[in-house]
């Protein structure tokens, strides 16, 4: 049997972009599926694992499929290699994001790959 860890960024990411596609607060997510406001931010934000039984309390209330949630998205958009980006640097100190700034600005100096 093989075995397969489910991605627990992309699951919350996925779940993030369907809520906010219909429209939705966390908050009236939360009510639709009976978790707490709480318990659906730490799941959009990876903090938690979720079980099969909360992934189709989620679906059900964004009327999609578990695949939907559990797929990686192929986009290659630059919006979504921006925003992919930004989220991986959201709990850096001011000091690493100045370093990476650095070197955005050297990379943009150079020839384009």
């Amino acid at each position: 049997m093989n075995n397969k860890i489910i991605d627990l960024n992309i699951l919350g990411k996925n779940i993030k972009q369907y809520r906010i596609q219909k429209e939705l607060t966390q908050e009236k997510l939360a009510g639709l599926t009976g978790l707490s406001i709480q318990y659906i931010g730490n799941i959009e934000r990876g903090n938690t694992t979720a079980s099969l039984e909360t992934i189709m309390k989620i679906c059900l209330a964004l009327e999609i499929t578990p695949n939907q949630l559990l797929i990686t998205s192929s986009s290659t958009t630059p919006n979504a290699l921006a925003e992919q980006i930004i989220d991986s640097l959201s709990d850096k100190s001011p000091e690493f994001l100045k370093h990476i700034i650095a070197y955005i600005e050297f990379l943009q100096k150079r020839e384009p790959f």
